[in-house]
């Protein structure tokens, strides 16, 4: 499990939107430096809900990780999906525009955003 908390969803039908600019992992490749995200999650409850405070935290431990966009996306998204197994969940990881290119890393139900 992911650390991320999680706590009963109430029973109305709801989309729940988390957004974050303080997202940061280390670039695996010889530029070695932090990569600075945008991070939008938005789910559907089916059950459960995320815990904002474990989140932050979770999201915090990527820090000190070496990884690409393209695998942090996938990973935020399945580690979500087992915590809480949602209906319906979206994940987008915009990376800070870094020698003119703007990269953007979507997952899961686009019918979210």
């Amino acid at each position: 499990m992911s650390g991320i908390e999680r706590f009963e969803a109430p029973p109305t039908n709801q989309i729940t939107t988390f957004e974050t600019a303080e997202l940061t992992a280390l670039c695996p490749f010889d530029f070695g430096g932090p990569d600075h995200y945008d991070l939008t999650i938005k789910y559907e409850p089916d059950g459960h809900c995320l815990e904002s405070r474990s989140l932050k935290l979770w999201l915090e431990s990527y820090r000190d990780e070496e990884i690409t966009a393209e695998r942090l996306a996938d990973e935020l998204y399945r580690d979500i999906s087992r915590s809480i197994e949602p209906a319906r969940l979206y994940v987008r990881l915009e990376q800070a525009r870094r020698g003119g290119i703007e990269e953007t890393v979507e997952v899961g139900e686009r019918a979210l955003c």
